[in-house]
């Protein structure tokens, strides 16, 4: 018997044939639901606000409390893609030995009427993924978010005010095996001009 000729080739031609058709018909029906493109909401003009370079002042507290952060300087880029749906983050720094840099991706999931987020960075095998709200009185975005990474369960709330046009203040709250939460990394971001 021929390797052209061999019945596992056969049911491959009939799976890829199959899994063909699936996708065009799942195609059709997403072209259906979708045929008026996204387009941005008052929650992605507000995300669109920090676009930019931004110079950042980072504290991140380690060790038993009482114990002097470890400071250092960094440099945030954002920009908006995707028609003005995603922002897009990238952060550089360089905190200790080895250089530090971090991706984000942001954006308004209209069906929750929540923000969500995505953060990858050199130090983390997983993903950090949150999602929150927005209080424009305040002028704060409040993101909440878990993951398990190195076998530890991490839970966090990132809380950004913006003090001004300029400037934000972020701040990362992580729970503590006692369940109290504490401040972990506060970020201080100015725009550069």
């Amino acid at each position: 018997m021929s390797h052209r000729e061999h019945p596992g080739r056969a049911a491959l031609g009939t799976r890829a044939a199959l899994v063909a058709g699936a996708a065009a018909f799942l195609a059709a029906g997403l072209y259906a639901v979708a045929q008026e493109p996204a387009k941005p909401t008052a929650e992605h003009e507000a995300l669109a606000l920090s676009e930019g370079t931004w110079d950042a002042s980072v504290e991140i507290s380690m060790g038993a409390p009482g114990t002097p952060p470890q400071v250092s300087k960094g440099v945030e880029t954002n920009h908006m893609c995707c028609g003005g749906l995603w922002m897009i983050s990238e952060f550089k720094s360089n905190p200790g030995s080895a250089p530090f840099e971090g991706y984000g991706l942001t954006g308004f999931e209209p069906s929750k009427k929540k923000y969500v987020a995505t953060w990858v960075d050199s130090d983390l095998t997983t993903p950090m993924t949150s999602e929150g709200t927005y209080d424009a009185k305040t002028r704060t975005l409040t993101m909440r978010g878990s993951m398990t990474s190195r076998g530890k369960t991490l839970q966090w709330r990132n809380v950004e005010v913006w003090k001004d046009d300029d400037t934000r203040q972020f701040t990362t709250y992580q729970r503590g095996p006692d369940g109290k939460e504490s401040p972990s990394l506060s970020i201080t971001y100015t725009r550069r001009k």
